[in-house]
Order: C-alpha cells, then structure tokens, then sequence
C-alpha cells in the first residue's frame, strides 16, 4: 500500500467523487466524510480487538 501523502490526486478520484460537495465552503460533505472516517475507525478496533484476543489464546 502507497503512503497516502505520497498518492495522487487521481488516485483519490473515487473517493472524492463520494465526498465532494460543491455547496460547502472547503468543497466537501463533512457529515459523509466523518461517516466515512467513523466507519474505518470501528473496523480497525474490531479487527484490533480480534488480534488481541488471538494473541491471548497463544
């Protein structure tokens, strides 16, 4: 995986299509961006959540 400082900006065309908002002053829907970043965060703490528990059991 690419540093994501390091991608792009048509690298980000698909996300950016998701979140762009013309009527906002930065450009973006924040509500959906937060969604978004909301999403990931509880992923990655199931998913760290579950690593734990494996390291546990060993």
């Amino acid at each position: 995986m690419t540093d994501p400082i390091l991608r792009s900006k048509e690298d980000y065309e698909e996300i950016l299509s998701h979140i762009s908002n013309p009527d906002s002053p930065v450009g973006i829907d924040a509500v959906m961006t937060h969604a978004i970043i909301i999403g990931y965060l509880q992923d990655i703490s199931k998913r760290l959540e579950q690593i734990e528990t494996a390291l546990k059991q060993d």
